[in-house]
């Protein structure tokens, strides 16, 4: 499922706050409530998780932009529910990485030319992730903008990479 985000509402708890070194986002700790449009999406993914049909072993995560934002968010949210997470482009409270990182590969994704969500925001999570025992994939390109989705995308073992990992109940 692709679910897209309403204009008024985001798949994150974050604060919107300029700064010269474009460190524009405050997230907040793991312990605020979810936002409306997130809600929403969970209650979904439950609901479908629960479904026969479905091989809760390889449920993975994935998003750009806000969307890479709410892959963490989910990440630390429901962390016994994804067998993998990939965000592009996006960011989180680096505190939140202790909740996945031991449990859930994730490969991340930035371009270093990113002009509206700083890099550093991608490379602060890899950092936590690292330390709380996690080991992620990183894949920071060069002079690419905030569209490293479209690299992300033609990378040759994505696919292979994301559909190879699995919980291990």
């Amino acid at each position: 499922m692709f679910p897209q985000c309403p204009d008024d509402d985001s798949w994150t708890n974050r604060k919107l706050v300029k700064s010269k070194d474009g460190m524009n986002y405050k997230f907040y700790d793991e312990n605020k409530k979810q936002t409306k449009a997130l809600n929403l999406v969970m209650k979904l993914m439950d609901s479908l998780s629960n479904t026969t049909n479905v091989n809760k072993n390889k449920i993975y995560v994935s998003g750009l932009s806000n969307g890479g934002m709410g892959t963490f968010e989910m990440l630390y949210r429901r962390p016994n529910m994804f067998a993998a997470g990939v965000p592009i482009c996006g960011g989180a409270n680096p505190k939140t990485a202790k909740l996945f990182a031991k449990n859930t590969p994730v490969w991340i994704f930035h371009g270093a030319k990113d002009n509206v969500v700083h890099p550093l925001y991608s490379v602060s999570m890899v950092e936590a992730i690292i330390k709380a025992g996690g080991k992620p994939k990183f894949t920071l390109y060069d002079n690419v903008n905030h569209d490293s989705w479209t690299n992300a995308f033609k990378e040759k073992d994505f696919f292979k990479w994301i559909y190879s990992q699995k919980k291990n109940d």
